[in-house]
């Protein structure tokens, strides 16, 4: 009978241990979501540093393409998902815009960011074709054509129709906004002959320029682009537009910390590299890496400064 009671008593204290053995994390592929079309800076960014954090965590990183909204969509997906880290998110610079433009009702403070990787600004692009041979000769015809001039973005309310609509007001000009989704789809009409002008991330309008098809006429900036060397910044210009498109990684809010630690080291392993560098020069970036708790406060920031500027430049 006291042998019996002694194994019932050991099998006790196994199935105890069987019942809290926690499962590492990550244990199964982890799906990333990109808030714009394939081919853009975005996806372009994040596919590069998901290959690079497979091979840290030692799981498959899944991109999926949910385009729309500026990254209203995608991030309203996002967030929706169990906040365990197996969904997680490329934030751009629109998800501290989105609630500010009426497109959703998260912010920043709602999702648990853990790494910013760059920064980049916007490019102003024409069709090689076009008529126009420097940015005042396009300044020119708008002032004196309000109205006429097709210019692309990245979608309504996007950080690349911000630029245009900065540029409207910096010049006093007044374009015809044409949204897209994302700043890659932008740049092909432009190559097609559909739009006149792109705002665009540097990166997106690479392959026109280089195959002749595009020509760089400005760099909404206070320095000159690495990619493009011989286009003059705004600073140069006599401008002070600056705006900047940044790209951070996100998970749901309430995902746990020990979770959320994993992932910010990971991608801080990644942002950091040497690989990823090479990618920022390639297309025109800036490698700006921040700690998770730096990205949450900078994304927060960021959305406080939108939430003032939007109202009175009339995205929506």
């Amino acid at each position: 009978m006291r042998k019996i009671a002694g194994l019932f008593f050991v099998a006790i204290i196994l199935i105890a241990a069987g019942c809290s053995k926690v499962e590492k994390y990550p244990s199964k592929q982890i799906g990333v979501v990109v808030g714009a079309s394939a081919g853009g800076t975005s996806d372009v960014v994040t596919r590069f540093l998901a290959k690079a954090v497979e091979g840290e965590l030692g799981v498959p990183l899944v991109v999926t393409n949910k385009a729309g909204g500026s990254s209203a969509v995608a991030t309203e997906y996002m967030t929706a998902q169990k906040p365990d880290g197996y969904n997680i998110m490329y934030m751009p610079v629109e998800s501290a815009m989105i609630k500010a433009l009426g497109l959703s009702n998260i912010e920043p403070k709602d999702i648990r960011y853990f790494a910013r990787a760059m920064t980049l600004p916007a490019a102003i692009a024409v069709n090689a074709e076009s008529p126009y041979k420097s940015f005042e000769e396009l300044i020119e015809f708008a002032k004196t054509h309000p109205g006429e001039i097709k210019t692309g973005n990245a979608g309504t309310g996007s950080i690349w129709h911000f630029a245009a609509v900065g540029i409207e007001k910096a010049c006093g000009v007044k374009f015809n906004h044409v949204p897209f989704d994302g700043g890659a789809a932008a740049a092909t009409a432009l190559m097609g002959g559909h739009i006149d002008l792109v705002t665009v991330a540097p990166g997106e309008i690479k392959s026109g320029v280089e195959s002749g098809k595009l020509r760089v006429l400005a760099i909404a900036d206070n320095q000159r682009s690495a990619l493009y060397p011989d286009v003059p910044a705004f600073a140069e210009l006599g401008y002070t537009v600056e705006v900047l498109g940044w790209g951070t990684f996100a998970a749901p809010g309430n995902t746990p910390d020990d979770v959320l630690k994993v992932l910010e080291d990971s991608f801080a392993k990644a942002i950091q590299s040497k690989e990823f560098e090479e990618l920022c020069v390639k297309y025109g970036l800036t490698p700006a890496y921040l700690n998770a708790a730096d990205t949450q406060k900078f994304a927060e920031e960021q959305a406080a400064w939108y939430q003032k500027e939007i109202p009175s430049l009339n995205l929506r």
